[in-house]
């Protein structure tokens, strides 16, 4: 019930986070007023349930190739006008003597709802294209090393026996090296491109 900030972990590098994030708020989440800051700090700013609903931050932390977005949410909107009903509510109830207008303000409860409505509705949105994002990103990421390995050709074999010497020194055995290229392989790389990629991520060239 009206949640107020919010984490979420990413495997988009930062700037394509900013990027995808501005796009999808500003195409397909119903926000209104998307406004980004992408030269200090990668902030994302705009409003849902319309013009005097909710406030959203967003903001994108580096976490090396991956990035965490925050969420805030902001309901001064929702409680100013919620605070001016009840005061005028309340004038009302002591000029005319009678407490029937304070029933005026179950009329505030709609407005709670809708804005907690279009909290989880733009969270639950959020949560359906992430995924998307990444299998996107993750493709085009794969695209682009493909094309530097064929350019940059190597002796996979001898990178892999590289590897399975520094793991045996390091863990005694090879089981996280065989999981790293195994998980690799299962995200669509061929066994040769799962070498490749882990050799470069443990700095053997």
């Amino acid at each position: 019930m009206f949640p107020s900030k919010l984490r979420k972990f990413v495997r988009l590098a930062p700037n394509q986070a900013y990027l995808s994030m501005v796009h999808l708020m500003r195409e397909n989440l119903g926000t209104l007023n998307v406004e980004g800051e992408e030269e200090e700090k990668l902030i994302i700013r705009a409003k849902i349930g319309g013009a005097l609903g909710v406030a959203v931050n967003m903001q994108v932390f580096p976490e090396g190739d991956a990035s965490t977005l925050e969420f805030s949410f902001g309901y001064r909107n929702i409680l100013f006008i919620s605070v001016i009903a009840l005061i005028a509510l309340t004038g009302c109830s002591l000029i005319f003597g009678t407490p029937v207008p304070m029933l005026g303000a179950v009329l505030i409860l709609p407005l709670a709802y809708k804005a907690n409505f279009a909290v989880m509705s733009f969270l639950g949105a959020v949560n359906e294209a992430l995924p998307h994002l990444e299998q996107e990103y993750a493709r085009l990421a794969l695209m682009e090393d493909r094309k530097r390995w064929q350019l940059e050709s190597k002796d996979t074999e001898a990178l892999y026996r590289r590897l399975r010497e520094k793991h045996i020194k390091t863990w005694g055995n090879t089981n996280v090296l065989e999981y790293k290229i195994a998980e690799y392989e299962r995200q669509g790389l061929t066994h040769n491109e799962a070498i490749r990629k882990t050799a470069e991520e443990e700095g053997i060239y």
